[in-house]
């Protein structure tokens, strides 16, 4: 057993959670083994179409290619599972990955999927916090479910991880104490779902317009409230790009975000920049 043991870890790059993730799921599939997981791997449909895209890819450096293996078997088996709505628990691992990883509010979780965690926890592709208001899932699981799992529903993925933010972050009140936690609870995961939509080189053109005012209610929140204006920046040029795709140069919403910026750079100090991002905003105005 030592042997069988000291072949699979091997097998995983030694890599410790690609070693978790096997382990947890031998013990959910009850196999009996370690080298019948070995087994599973090697015959894996998908594992040559994965093999071509990583190396196409050229790898990435961050996580072995045994993780990407792991990571897949432990979806092919959900996807594959004798359960209900098993599709719909790879849409909800989908929505997981755009978020920030480190705690996801179950409150943010759409309530017809909040049953469907249990299958992801069967197999460690995500994790309870110690609170038991959240889950946690691993910054290169989600890199891989982005990179890999995504197929063609990234825009909708992306819109409704956004409906469910802005169900929080449209409460945001700035002349309302009570409100302005949500701020702090939730720009973390705007933030994540800004730049993983830059990063997936999603078009603002088929983003729909609850993402965009998400972003730009956080953003508002960043530079009035916790006084961040560096991430406020961030957000504001990232929605500068996605209203420029969707509407064009010209549109009102473009000069609106300029005056944002404007002010932005303003609550730093900087009037030269301040006048150059208001002047953008009355060219258009």
């Amino acid at each position: 057993r030592e042997e069988e043991v000291a072949r699979l870890v091997k097998r995983l790059d030694c890599f410790p959670l690609a070693v978790r993730q096997a382990v947890d799921y031998s013990v959910s599939m009850r196999l009996e083994s370690p080298d019948e997981y070995i087994r599973e791997m090697d015959g894996s449909k998908e594992r040559s179409w994965l093999e071509k895209r990583w190396n196409k890819g050229g790898g990435n450096k961050t996580y072995p290619f045994s993780l990407a293996e792991v990571v897949h078997l432990s979806v092919g088996k959900l996807i594959h599972a004798d359960v209900d709505d098993s599709e719909q628990a790879v849409r909800l691992l989908r929505f997981l990955s755009l978020l920030h990883p480190s705690e996801i509010p179950l409150e943010l979780i759409p309530r017809e999927w909040k049953p469907l965690l249990s299958l992801l926890l069967s197999q460690s592709l995500v994790m309870e916090t110690a609170s038991g208001k959240a889950v946690k899932m691993h910054a290169m699981t989600q890199e891989i479910v982005r990179g890999h799992l995504m197929g063609n529903g990234k825009g909708d993925a992306i819109a409704s991880v956004g409906e469910a933010l802005w169900k929080w972050v449209g409460r945001i009140d700035h002349g309302k104490t009570a409100t302005i936690f949500i701020g702090w609870k939730y720009h973390s995961h705007v933030q994540q779902l800004a730049l993983t939509a830059a990063e997936m080189g999603v078009s603002g053109k088929s983003l729909g317009g609850v993402v965009r005012n998400v972003m730009e209610k956080t953003a508002l929140f960043l530079s009035d409230i916790a006084c961040q204006y560096e991430a406020a920046l961030v957000l504001q040029k990232a929605l500068l790009k996605l209203r420029r795709e969707a509407f064009g140069a010209e549109h009102v919403d473009v000069a609106k975000t300029y005056k944002n910026m404007g002010n932005v750079f303003f609550r730093q100090g900087l009037f030269d920049k301040a006048l150059e991002y208001y002047q953008k905003d009355l060219e258009i105005s």
